[in-house]
């Protein structure tokens, strides 16, 4: 039944072909046909990092018997599986009930639908890295959650909106500073093949630096408090931008400061990953309709481990939040992003309010702690807490 609904959502929105198209990716695919399949990198030809190049060059030979939107879509679409076995293997470290069907339900989240059939974007792959990397979080195998991350800066910049969280998780943990340079180390080895084939790596290590300076508006349809102040009179006489990351990079430190000194008291690791994201697209200028996409994958999680009106009052926020600002750049609208601003910022305080509450042993919802790694489940006929090692 899953798999029938996944197809069928999948074919509706299969024919529609977004800007971004037609403007970046099929440029980009004919540059490879041109060029070759090693050639192609010999030159700078795209604002992306190499790691999803080297996907579409792979795949670019079934462009023969394939249109370039379906082969495009079709890649995009083999991100959010490999993000279904990421959920999988996350809810299965934290013991939550059902994560087989869970992992099969998250092919069907407005957020992925939107993400991959309809708008051909490849933002699953970033996020089934944070996904994996959280997963091994949750188990202390540390050395393989900065491999993790560090593949998913690889592959995009808002990986790094995952950051403050792993940042607090190590100083929590007090893991050695040497295990930290996994993370950089293995960004940069994904840069070799591209470095290898004539691409300049001055160029390589730009490319994220370069990304951050194409677009100058507030917000680009993020459902964030930005898309709502831009449109206030003579905001643009302000510096907002400054005052904008001044705010996240404040945000950011204490998130992280607060979170690791959580040394004692157990502190619940999923919603603590997942306010990061929300807190820092919540606050960084500049963001894009689509960023918010770790939070609601993240968000999903929560509801199917917790199975609490809380948790799912948080993933259904996250996923209208999103889902407006989606419509809303299709529609060229940003009355629909301001409303999917108000779902995300009643979201963020309810993760906050999660977050930061007491840990009581005899609540009735899903705990996983971020200092011992196990996820403790509550009965709520007993009101007795059931610790499962995760």
């Amino acid at each position: 039944m899953t798999l029938s609904a996944t197809v069928l959502a999948h074919a509706a929105l299969w024919p529609f072909r977004a800007e971004d198209v037609d403007t970046f990716l099929v440029p980009w695919l004919d540059h490879i046909r041109a060029a070759g399949l090693i050639g192609a990198f010999a030159t700078p030809f795209s604002n992306y990092t190499p790691p999803y190049l080297y996907l579409l060059a792979l795949i670019t030979p079934l462009g023969a018997v394939l249109t370039d939107l379906t082969l495009l879509k079709l890649l995009s679409v083999l991100g959010t599986i490999a993000l279904s076995g990421a959920m999988w293997r996350l809810l299965t470290a934290l013991d939550a009930p059902s994560p087989k069907r869970a992992a099969a339900l998250a092919l069907m989240l407005p957020s992925t639908l939107l993400n991959a059939p309809l708008l051909a974007q490849c933002d699953a792959m970033w996020a089934a890295a944070c996904v994996m990397a959280l997963a091994m979080a949750v188990e202390h195998r540390h050395a393989s959650m900065l491999a993790w991350f560090g593949l998913a800066i690889a592959f995009k910049l808002q990986a790094a909106f995952f950051g403050p969280f792993v940042v607090a998780l190590l100083l929590n943990r007090r893991v050695g500073f040497r295990l930290w340079l996994i993370a950089p180390a293995t960004a940069f080895i994904a840069l070799l093949p591209a470095w290898a084939a004539g691409w300049p790596i001055v160029d390589l290590l730009t490319i994220y630096v370069r990304q951050t300076s194409h677009f100058n508006l507030l917000s680009l349809n993020a459902p964030n408090p930005w898309i709502i102040i831009q449109a206030l009179p003579g905001i643009q006489d302000l510096p907002m931008h400054a005052l904008g990351m001044a705010i996240a990079i404040a945000g950011s430190v204490v998130y992280i400061a607060w979170l690791a000194s959580r040394r004692v008291a157990p502190m619940p690791i999923l919603p603590a990953a997942l306010l990061a994201p929300l807190l820092v697209v919540s606050t960084l200028p500049r963001m894009h309709e689509r960023y918010f996409f770790l939070a609601d994958i993240l968000a999903f999680a929560l509801a199917m481990t917790m199975r609490s009106r809380a948790s799912w009052s948080i993933a259904i926020l996250c996923q209208a939040g999103s889902t407006l600002a989606i419509l809303g750049y299709v529609a060229d609208t940003q009355a629909l992003s301001m409303l999917g601003a108000v779902a995300m910022i009643v979201a963020t305080y309810r993760v906050t309010k999660l977050v930061t509450r007491p840990v009581d042993g005899g609540s009735a919802e899903t705990h996983a702690t971020i200092g011992c790694g196990t996820a403790t489940r509550s009965v709520p006929t007993s009101g007795k807490p059931l610790s499962v090692n995760a």
